[in-house]
């Protein structure tokens, strides 16, 4: 008997096959990235100072020690990649190369190198506006001393650096057209005075307006840590912040409460430091 199949057969097997060419399109893809990233490690390995590694920043989070963008706009990506050099202390030096292809070859073009404990940042943000993003590197010196971030543009085909900042925290504070930057610094403990920074044209500088797009998140970051413990510097740095966000009424309040907290501590000095905020205080609204 001749046996011809019904629709419902045809399609048990459309989708079996699917099922298949699905699972066999799974399984080979962890097999091409791999053998993707292991080509872009072979390249990179040619250029690779002595005795060093590939190592990714902390930040930003889950960035690979290998990326990729065109900073001429000539369709083909330029490379960068960040290594570590174990140095005999506890420090170590941390450095970025940039690879550029002529023709069919790579030639390296651009280089930095700095020491320190750990590779804070390597990135790319557009932060004079001009349409082309800068390449940030930042290391990390040390626990008191902070990270050093440098941010170069590029100019003829190769990095100048424009900017470097210091900080112990740094977070990014988008504007028009331009990213500001917020820098965090350390000021007693696990307590940090705060500026945003933006590109003037020639410069990073102060900016109040980006500030105060900020400020909420210092704000909850104050109240954050004055629930837990009600210390004076937290109430000093919240009203540095509220000074500079324009919150006079309630910088004004943050100020008597540290006042009271450094009087019940006999600590003078600390007591003529919000004295000092009080002037600031007062000019500004004037």
């Amino acid at each position: 008997m001749l046996y011809l199949p019904v629709k419902g057969d045809i399609l048990m097997k459309e989708m079996v096959l699917f099922t298949l060419l699905l699972l066999f399109a799974v399984c080979l893809t962890p097999i091409f990235v791999h053998a993707k990233e292991s080509l872009e490690e072979d390249l990179v390995s040619r250029f690779m100072p002595v005795n060093a590694s590939l190592i990714s920043p902390e930040n930003p989070s889950s960035t690979r020690p290998i990326q990729f963008y065109d900073f001429d706009h000539d369709g083909q990506k330029e490379i960068i990649f960040t290594y570590k050099i174990k140095a005999k202390d506890y420090s170590s030096h941390f450095g970025s190369i940039v690879l550029k292809k002529h023709n069919t070859d790579w030639r390296k073009i651009w280089e930095t190198k700095m020491q320190g404990v750990d590779l804070d940042f390597s990135g790319l943000v557009d932060i004079t506006g001009d349409g082309t993003k800068e390449y940030l590197f930042c290391v990390t010196i040390g626990a008191a001393m902070g990270s050093n971030l440098e941010v170069f543009q590029w100019i003829n085909n190769s990095f100048q650096k424009i900017a470097e900042v210091p900080y112990h925290k740094m977070d990014f504070v988008t504007g028009v057209q331009k990213v500001g930057l917020a820098v965090w610094q350390m000021y007693i403990g696990d307590s940090y005075l705060v500026d945003v920074l933006k590109w003037n044209g020639e410069k990073l500088i102060y900016n109040e307006e980006l500030y105060s797009n900020y400020y909420p998140f210092i704000e909850k970051f104050y109240k954050e840590k004055i629930s837990n413990l009600d210390a004076w510097f937290y109430w000093y740095c919240l009203a540095d912040a509220q000074i500079k966000a324009n919150k006079f009424e309630e910088a004004f309040k943050s100020i008597q409460k540290g006042i009271a907290l450094a009087k019940k501590l006999s600590m003078e000095d600390v007591i003529e430091d919000f004295n000092d905020l009080t002037v600031r205080l007062q000019n500004k609204r004037n």
